[in-house]
């Protein structure tokens, strides 16, 4: 019998403007218009929209923004480019930008109102699972109502029932740097359990210290990274993670 394999990987477009026209999110699942709290409103990402607000505080904070994180922006074409390919051409994600509902004009001036970047990664509607990431929460709105209210949005859009406005899904997982205890530690506020630490999941950007032995200088180029695992269920979810995750985008700090 003859084996063939006709895969060929998708082509790797190089942008330094975000693209014009019309905007495909080329997602292997149902699109929301948007999600929103009282404080909070996740817009799916359009970089003609988006992009260049949001550069501009990702730029002046880069170092700390990208510290714990398994890539690197070192420049505009950079972030369009890498949001491009890796996320908005990848099915199984989906990109939102993060809008702070409290500035001028519902957060639609967006120099002022963007607060970051969240999505879906690894969306399986046959599994009924889905991982939360990125979680980019810009300086300006760190330690306040943002991200629990981001954060939030997407669980409850995941793992409600369809009667309730959500997918109705069984598994929302979270990854994160074994090393940036405030992921962790916010994950687990908002309901998420630690599995376990899965090694070497991230081959990382040249340069770029992943806290581990080097390799061995035999397979590929950059060091790597492990990341904790962190979950909630649906039963979880049933079982009062609901109320917590409700509790937590009420605060008012």
């Amino acid at each position: 019998m003859t084996i063939i394999n006709t895969y060929k990987p998708p082509t790797f477009t190089v942008l330094t403007e975000p693209p014009t026209g019309p905007f495909d999110a080329y997602f292997n699942g149902p699109v929301p218009e948007k999600l929103e709290s009282n404080r909070v409103r996740l817009e799916v990402y359009n970089p003609a929209i988006h992009a260049t607000a949001y550069w501009a505080q990702h730029e002046s904070h880069r170092t700390d923004i990208e510290k714990y994180l398994p890539l690197s922006w070192p420049d505009y074409t950079t972030f369009l480019t890498w949001t491009h390919n890796f996320i908005i051409r990848d099915p199984e994600s989906l990109l939102f930008a993060i809008i702070d509902r409290t500035k001028p004009n519902d957060g639609a001036n967006y120099e002022e109102s963007i607060a970051g970047l969240i999505g879906y990664l690894h969306f399986s509607p046959h599994n009924l699972s889905v991982e939360i990431g990125p979680v980019i929460i810009l300086p300006r709105a760190q330690k306040t109502f943002v991200s629990s209210n981001a954060i939030g949005l997407l669980l409850k859009h995941a793992l409600n029932l369809p009667e309730e406005g959500g997918l109705g899904f069984r598994r929302v997982s979270w990854t994160a740097n074994p090393n940036n205890v405030a992921s962790v530690r916010t994950a687990q506020r908002m309901g998420l359990t630690i599995e376990g630490v899965t090694r070497w999941s991230w081959v990382l950007p040249e340069g770029k210290d992943g806290g581990k032995s080097p390799v061995d200088g035999k397979r590929g180029q950059g060091q790597g990274r492990d990341s904790t695992v962190l979950s909630v269920c649906w039963d979880d979810w049933e079982a009062g993670a609901k109320e917590i995750v409700q509790k937590a985008m009420d605060r008012t700090s």
